[in-house]
């Protein structure tokens, strides 16, 4: 795991190790990016983040603080937050530790054909669970 730590700029991560803000909303977790990395104003960025929630087919997640999430609408504002940075390479670090509550191979492929989003998204995880991956 330690090759995960030693990504460079170009990677948007996902992992246990990359908590949600738990006093904002999962629209204000992702709209962060667009607001303060990219100087855009806060009508853009929640517009952005709220598209992002739609296509992934979570836009119900939208008002929700990370207390009140599932494990599985946590990932997936916290995919929707790595996504927005529009990076080339998206890396999932150990997605078991954070998706308990469901098959999470096939959850990521949903999510994955759903995001339609153009660079490679990559699965770093246990040797004993590659096997999960080759559904």
């Amino acid at each position: 795991m330690a090759a995960v730590a030693e990504l460079g700029d170009d990677v948007a991560r996902v992992g246990f190790d990359l908590p949600l803000r738990a006093n904002l909303s999962a629209l204000d977790n992702i709209a962060l990016i667009p607001l303060y990395q990219r100087h855009y104003g806060a009508a853009e960025a929640s517009q952005q983040a709220q598209a992002l929630l739609t296509l992934l087919g979570h836009a119900d997640i939208a008002s929700l603080r990370d207390p009140d999430m599932t494990p599985s609408q946590r990932f997936v504002t916290q995919l929707a937050r790595a996504l927005i940075l529009k990076r080339p390479r998206l890396v999932i670090d150990r997605p078991g530790a954070t998706l308990y509550d469901v098959p999470y191979p096939r959850f990521i492929r949903q999510l994955a054909d759903q995001a339609n989003t153009i660079g490679t998204w990559e699965i770093f995880d246990f040797s004993w669970n590659q096997a999960l991956y080759s559904e």
